[in-house]
């Protein structure tokens, strides 16, 4: 999901080159004829397009296909005032792009080269830019007057840019400015609000606790859903949300999510709803900003909602192609402004896609994706979050990926928005879909009017088969989808769950059971052989399982505990320079030709990322994240006992024991009274010019005061001692934190 919009964000980026330039990026520019080349021998679709040109002594050719996924189709141009009576070329620009907006623009790429990219509009002349080799092509209609007739080819100002941006392979990333902040990392800051409210501090709270969520939700439908299911329409729409609170509550998920309707909106003015068109991706956008609205910003209130989700009729489509059924952006959970998904409604099946894009609002990927590979094995394309649903396994509809996904997800504190109970919950059908929607309906709701049913006895319960024509044939077509359950499927018998069973046995799959702890496990392998690891034990929700949407287990599913916290050797390394260590075998060079050494960095790191591993290449500048995660039992900082415990900072004492309130002395004894030390003080008063030693610090020492009394008796500001305060300076394995105490003296001025 995430992809297509990425692709539709570098055709707007090319598209608005032409708005750049300027002093800080110089041009050449150069008159062209670009030359449509016939396709035919070539093996192109019938819509695509190659141009070629001659410029700044270079052959150019412009492969096409069309692409207009960024544009709604409804898209019109605004003037303030009256439109200027322009040139020929805008006049006919203006008439070209007024007839079928869509139809204008065109992607691709220039010379076979993988890397380069081409974004340009075919109306009224060639408009836009493309990339080729690390410069950038701004191409647009000259304005030389081209005779009468117009049949020649147009002239046309090529204008090259040699400022290469991002090359490929240099490690450069874009950097975007806090006062330029994308709308995304404005999300994404918002979206975090719940979890970074106490991240300067250790945390407290409890964890690896299953705890019931409720998700409430707003469901919008269209005007388009509304025409088309007239008074039907609340209905179905409790019926795809029921399937899909059902889907969720299956055992495989791992914890109780409860999908819960608070409130329905159907749009009968489209002029007052949002603005819904084949892009998905720009869909998705206005619909978020529209339903902001409709949300009470109290989570008190009876009609506040969690995440809001729009059906509509609209066909859907991506960057690439139009398949798309529904879109969502990933781990917006409890993020007001983009906690939202657009759904295709294509029957009944659209309960699947439902649950599908609030699985991406839950931050779960595709089952295919890199992160899921390592969890799911290979068998990853029969579960819910499969980029391409065909085959699902309703017996295990959640990947253990998915499910490792949404536990992390909630464990880290994006979901503490859906602890609350809702007030007023809209209640779902209690009866069956199949019982209210026959497998003729279903298909109707599919295919359209005209298809029914087409029986398949190979296929009874597991796949819904529609008859339709092509090419006036008439055949039969599917879209991979189960029956619904209570669909008939014989004399006495209906659907349950892709099977076909008496219906005396409804109780078998009507009558919850509710899910209760196993026991504990044994404690697993510390992670630590001294200096203070954590060590698991995990008990599963199976004695028994739940069963028929009964609840999930709640309560703490793992505990964990302190282990090995000995001090380790004398003089070893710390646990976090071991793991940099542990990458100097795959570091860079960063052109010097040597080989990098990883040291911990600790200045600079904001206090969410000390958890994660960030590592310094020693000599550099340069600094990585290398693992998002430390291991457990790695201090959170040098000037800190507290530990981390699943890229969390967790409370522990000096005594490495997680919960612990015990802290250091002044004499530096975990636990001691301070009585184990003695104050040592004295006065330094040469005053000749140059380095010289004042004393020397015995190993242990600490509380070290220094100061500084100019020629009346005054205390200089420490921070001209030692740069800006507080800094804390490494050396060996010491570490000295330096901060300035206020204090206040009186004396006579004159």
């Amino acid at each position: 999901m995430k992809g297509a919009k990425a692709c539709l964000a570098l055709s707007t980026l090319l598209l608005s080159l032409g708005a750049r330039g300027g002093p800080s990026s110089p041009q050449e520019e150069e008159l062209v004829v670009p030359v449509k080349v016939d396709s035919v021998g070539q093996q192109l679709a019938a819509d695509d397009q190659i141009y070629h040109l001659d410029a700044f002594g270079e052959h150019f050719s412009l492969e096409l296909k069309p692409d207009g996924s960024f544009l709604a189709p409804a898209l019109t141009f605004q003037y303030v005032g009256s439109r200027p009576q322009g040139r020929r070329e805008e006049e006919e620009a203006h008439q070209a792009l007024g007839a079928n907006l869509a139809s204008c623009f065109y992607s691709g790429t220039v010379n076979g080269d993988p890397a380069s990219a081409a974004a340009l509009s075919l109306c009224g002349g060639i408009h836009g830019a493309f990339y080729l080799r690390g410069s950038e092509y701004l191409i647009q209609p000259a304005n030389v007057s081209q005779g009468p007739g117009g049949e020649q080819p147009r002239l046309h100002l090529l204008s090259r840019s040699r400022q290469s941006r991002f090359p490929r392979g240099s490690g450069t990333k874009c950097e975007v400015p806090d006062s330029d902040e994308t709308s995304a990392s404005k999300g994404e800051k918002q979206q975090a609000d719940y979890a970074t409210r106490a991240e300067n501090r250790p945390i407290r709270k409890k964890r690896f606790v299953s705890s019931p969520r409720y998700v409430e939700t707003l469901l919008v439908a269209d005007q388009s859903m509304a025409e088309f299911h007239g008074s039907g329409l609340k209905h179905y729409l409790l019926t795809l949300l029921s399937v899909a609170s059902r889907m969720y509550k299956h055992p495989s998920i791992r914890n109780p999510i409860n999908l819960v309707m608070v409130k329905i909106i159907v749009i009968y003015d489209e002029e007052k709803g949002p603005d819904v068109s084949s892009n998905a991706a720009l869909t998705l956008r206005n619909f978020c900003n529209w339903q902001k609205q409709h949300n009470p910003p109290s989570d008190r209130h009876a009609e506040h909602y969690d995440t809001a989700i729009l059906f509509t009729r609209q066909d859907l489509c991506g960057a690439k192609t139009c398949d798309t059924l529904g879109m969502a952006d990933v781990g917006t959970a409890c993020d007001p402004n983009r906690s939202c998904s657009v759904i295709e409604d294509d029957g009944l099946q659209a309960a699947f896609t439902t649950t599908h894009e609030l699985g991406h609002v839950f931050n779960m990927p595709h089952d295919d994706a890199k992160q899921c590979t390592s969890i799911n094995g290979i068998n990853s394309d029969s579960h819910m979050m499969a980029s391409m649903l065909s085959n699902l396994d309703r017996s295990h509809p959640w990947s253990p990926c998915s499910a490792y996904m949404i536990t992390t997800f909630l464990d880290n504190g994006h979901g503490e928005c859906l602890l609350d109970k809702p007030h007023k919950p809209l209640l779902f059908p209690s009866d069956l879909p199949g019982t209210m929607y026959d497998a003729n309906r279903q298909c109707q709701f599919t295919f359209g009017e005209e298809s029914k049913h087409c029986p398949d006895a190979a296929s009874i319960c597991t796949t819904l088969w529609c008859t339709g024509t092509s090419g006036g044939v008439l055949m039969c077509q599917t879209k991979h989808f189960p029956w619904a359950d209570g669909t008939s499927c014989g004399e006495g018998k209906w659907c349950m769950n892709s099977k076909c069973v008496n219906k005396t046995d409804k109780k078998l799959y009507d009558i919850p059971v509710h899910g209760r702890w196993g026991l504990w496990e044994p404690w697993g392998e510390c992670s630590r052989t001294c200096g203070g690891g954590i060590q698991y034990s995990v008990r599963e929700c199976d004695s028994p399982v739940p069963k028929n949407g009964g609840k999930y287990c709640e309560g703490k599913r793992v505990q964990y505990r302190s282990c090995n916290i000995e001090d380790c050797p004398e003089n070893s390394k710390t646990f976090r320079e071991e793991q940099c260590e542990a990458h100097n075998d795959i570091s860079k060079s960063f052109g010097t030709g040597l080989t990098v050494e990883w040291i911990p960095k600790f200045a600079g790191v904001s206090p969410k990322d000390r958890c994660k591993l960030v590592c310094l290449a020693k000599g550099t500048g340069y600094f990585f994240v290398l693992q998002p995660k430390v291991v457990d039992g790695t201090l959170c900082s040098p000037d800190s006992t507290s530990i981390c415990v699943q890229g969390q900072c967790i409370k522990a004492g000096c005594d490495r024991v997680i919960g612990s309130s015990k802290k250091f002395d002044k004499c530096g004894i975990c636990g001691g009274n301070g009585s184990t030390c003695k104050k040592v003080s004295g006065m330094f008063s040469n005053i000749r010019p140059g380095y010289h030693d004042v004393a020397v610090i015995p190993t242990g020492a600490t509380n070290i005061e220094v100061k500084q009394r100019n020629h009346r008796g005054d205390l200089y500001n420490a921070e001209t001692l030692v740069g800006d305060l507080p800094q804390t300076v490494q050396k060996n394995s010491s570490q000295v934190m330096y901060d300035h105490v206020q204090t206040h003296h009186a004396h006579n001025g004159s």
